[in-house]
């Protein structure tokens, strides 16, 4: 049986409930032409921010719950980790996808695309997600005690 603090879900859920915030946050700016690099250059896209601002609620939901000392705030950071690495896992088959036109088919339009022109605020955020995943991970396979 393993024992996740009460603490640590506190503390990952606020961190990464605001992450997702302000990530969603650059992405409206984005979309209405403010420029911010901050967490990877933001695409500009509506969907991607209502995403971000979605796993956003998932953690700040669990934060609340977790400072209510609701042993279901554990719920709350495995789903918002497990939707994270999902959109960080979509953002690198686009960029698979890309690479397969630069390097492979050619295409004029991504004649100078590099790596790096695909590393985005929900990459960036997905990949910085795992830390969150790691201490919930086996939640879903085993029960688990959660310590106060």
């Amino acid at each position: 049986m393993r024992r996740i603090n009460l603490g640590q879900v506190k503390w990952l859920t606020g961190i990464f409930g605001l992450l997702y915030l302000i990530g969603g946050a650059i992405e409206v700016l984005a979309y209405f032409g403010k420029e911010i690099k901050v967490l990877g250059v933001p695409t500009g896209d509506l969907f991607a921010a209502f995403a971000l601002f979605t796993i956003s609620a998932v953690y700040l939901t669990g934060l609340k719950r977790a400072i209510e000392g609701d042993l279901r705030s554990v719920s709350h950071l495995y789903v918002g980790a497990v939707l994270s690495i999902g959109l960080g896992a979509l953002a690198v088959l686009v960029m698979g996808a890309d690479a397969i036109e630069a390097y492979l088919l050619h295409n004029e339009d991504f004649a100078k695309w590099t790596p790096l022109d695909d590393v985005t605020t929900y990459l960036v955020l997905g990949v910085l997600s795992i830390i969150a995943y790691l201490p919930v991970k086996d939640v879903s396979k085993n029960p688990v005690k959660v310590k106060a």
